[in-house]
């Protein structure tokens, strides 16, 4: 019993001084694990000591480049940055130019994508909320009807006086296009793809407009611009007498891009009357149609301005250096640049070159 007690007593007295030890460690280490604290949080960050104004300029410099629009979630999003910390969050809210351009995409396709598209009319009109006064670039294409009325937010329609470069595509109606009749005293740009549309849209106080595309039912009679004052033009799969129409009034084209469409039963009421661009230094003309000559349709365009021409060859008829030789007399046009649109084996690129050795002529691959 006496043996017993003495051994426990020195393992206790072991124990002790083991103990002493471990905490001898543990205090040290709690020390250095105090100073090393102390040093992170004293560290700053370089990005943290640089003013807000520059890291606003930053946060900028990680979008698409205006008017491009970043998508609403994900990584590639400015929501992203406001994730990081708290001054970046605060930073990047305080940037209104971060928000400017906003881009609704929507293809309904089963019922779980019903709760994505009111996420995406909910961040949309936090965006426009904090883009403050900018300028917005706005971005839609929604194939779903229903989902097209909706989009259009209180918050968004009363935002049209900022609208500066806008694209709209999917499926009409546009109740706030057609029936509003909205100012819109920034627009610049103006794309309208829309597939299905029996109603007027009328743009009449749009003063700084000077870009449009019009796509099949958007560039027929139901659409009023002040096409005078437009710059740039694309028609895309519009019908021939309607084009012309169309180009009757718009002067001042610098550019002017052209995709025909014709029916067999439309007549060709152009013919004989010319089309006179002063100021078009680039064309492009394309058609969707095969079995109706459109090589009248060159002839009627007076373009002394006109530097660069892209073409099918189907626009230049059976003769086509000839007729081309026509075209650039009638002009008086000083062509830089000549691109064919054919077939390999159709093009006759070199009959071009020798015909007119001071154009620059290269072959565009057609379907």
């Amino acid at each position: 019993m006496l043996g017993s007690m003495q051994a426990d007593r020195i393992r206790l007295s072991n124990l002790d001084n083991r103990i002493r030890k471990i905490e001898r460690s543990l205090f040290a280490l709690r020390t250095e694990r105090s100073q090393v604290k102390e040093r992170l949080d004293a560290y700053k960050y370089p990005v943290l000591t640089l003013p807000n104004e520059l890291i606003s300029e930053l946060f900028i410099h990680f979008l698409p480049i205006y008017p491009a629009a970043p998508p609403l979630t994900g990584l590639a999003s400015p929501t992203t940055l406001t994730h990081v910390c708290r001054r970046w969050r605060e930073v990047a809210l305080a940037t209104p130019a971060l928000w400017r351009a906003i881009r609704l995409h929507y293809t309904y396709e089963h019922e779980m994508d019903i709760p994505y598209r009111f996420n995406q009319m909910n961040i949309s009109d936090a965006w426009i909320r904090r883009s403050k006064s900018f300028p917005l670039s706005i971005d839609v294409d929604i194939c779903h009807p229903d989902v097209m009325r909706k989009i259009f937010t209180e918050t968004l329609t009363m935002a049209a006086t900022r609208w500066e470069y806008v694209r709209m595509r999917g499926v009409a109606p546009l109740p706030f296009l057609d029936t509003g009749r909205p100012t819109m005293p920034l627009l610049r740009s103006l794309y309208l793809g829309l597939r299905v549309s029996n109603n007027i849209f009328a743009f009449p106080d749009v003063p700084q407009l000077c870009t449009v595309h019009l796509t099949g039912v958007m560039a027929g009679s139901n659409v009023t611009l002040p096409w005078a004052q437009l710059t740039r033009l694309t028609l895309y799969y519009v019908g021939i007498n309607r084009c012309v129409s169309i180009l009757r009034q718009t002067a001042n084209l610098v550019r002017c891009s052209l995709t025909i469409y014709s029916s067999q039963s439309e007549s060709l009421d152009f013919l004989g009357s010319d089309v006179a661009l002063p100021h078009l230094e680039f064309l492009s003309l394309e058609t969707t149609t095969h079995w109706q000559p459109v090589d009248g349709f060159l002839s009627s365009f007076v373009v002394p301005s006109l530097q660069r021409l892209k073409l099918k060859e189907i626009f230049l008829g059976a003769e086509p250096i000839l007729a081309l030789e026509v075209f650039v007399a009638k002009s008086r046009c000083r062509l830089q640049q000549l691109g064919i649109i054919a077939p390999e084996e159709d093009a006759h690129i070199e009959r071009y070159r020798l015909a007119f050795p001071s154009i620059s002529v290269f072959h565009c691959y057609g379907p």
